[in-house]
């Protein structure tokens, strides 16, 4: 299959690989790249021959529907869409969408690895035939699916950026330092990674992408963003793509 993946690292480069090793033809841009294509047309005719569009934009809900906007209205309409319902739900996605009925929202956490779960969230647009490729596709790259309700941060997403949230806020109030909260998170609770090296990895900007998502929705003081985790992305200190984050990159 023919698959045009858009989005931010490391998302994109997780699922792109998987893609790949499952032997499909797979292009991937940055979002700010495919944005730049759209507008001066100069990815019309590949997107006539795409069969599969993932989008995989977490930080700002205005580019993720310029990008939707601008794929579907260029897509073939047997293309399947395919959008990461961290920070909107795949109803809003499917909102933005060109025949929203082929719209389904999904969720992955990197890092990926061939047998993780992919969870699914069927729009209230999404058809039953969008549905059943999209847990198809999935499975075919080597992902297990689960189906989830709709809404922004889905199962895991939800749960671990609010975590990391939650940590961002002892990390700002002094209760301990950066290191000492993964530490006790690792050890005394069996986490696989700190929470707060866990959001260096995802990108701090994702993390409040997913927050501010989840505030919008429900409007509830849980889902407030922390401040310092707001400020961190202000000053564009957004984890390991931009060489700081809670931690420092020494490298």
């Amino acid at each position: 299959m023919n698959i045009l993946i858009a989005g931010e690292m490391p998302f994109l480069q997780e699922v792109g690989q998987l893609c790949i090793d499952a032997g499909h033809d797979t292009t991937l841009y940055l979002v700010e790249d495919c944005l730049s294509a759209l507008e001066s047309d100069d990815l019309t005719d590949d997107l006539h021959q795409v069969d599969i569009a993932i989008e995989l934009h977490h930080e700002s809900a205005t580019a993720k529907q310029q990008l939707l906007r601008g794929l579907s209205k260029a897509l073939p309409p047997h293309a399947l869409v395919l959008t990461s319902a961290l920070n909107t739900s795949a109803t809003q996605a499917a909102a933005w969408v060109v025949q929203p009925q082929r719209v389904v929202g999904f969720g992955v956490l990197p890092p990926l690895a061939a047998g993780d779960v992919v969870e699914l969230a069927r729009a209230l647009q999404t058809d039953d035939a969008a549905l059943a490729r999209a847990a198809a596709f999935w499975e075919e790259v080597g992902l297990a699916t689960a189906v989830v309700a709709d809404g922004p941060g889905l199962v895991r997403a939800r749960t671990l950026c609010c975590l990391i949230n939650e940590a961002a806020s002892a990390l700002m109030e002094g209760i301990a330092s950066a290191s000492d909260i993964d530490q006790a998170m690792q050890l005394g609770a069996n986490y696989p990674r700190g929470p707060l090296a866990w959001a260096d990895y995802l990108g701090l900007d994702a993390v409040l992408g997913v927050m501010t998502g989840l505030f919008a929705e429900w409007g509830e003081d849980r889902y407030r963003p922390s401040p310092l985790l707001r400020r961190l992305v202000i000053a564009g200190k957004l984890g390991q793509k931009s060489g700081e984050g809670f931690y420092k990159d020494e490298g």
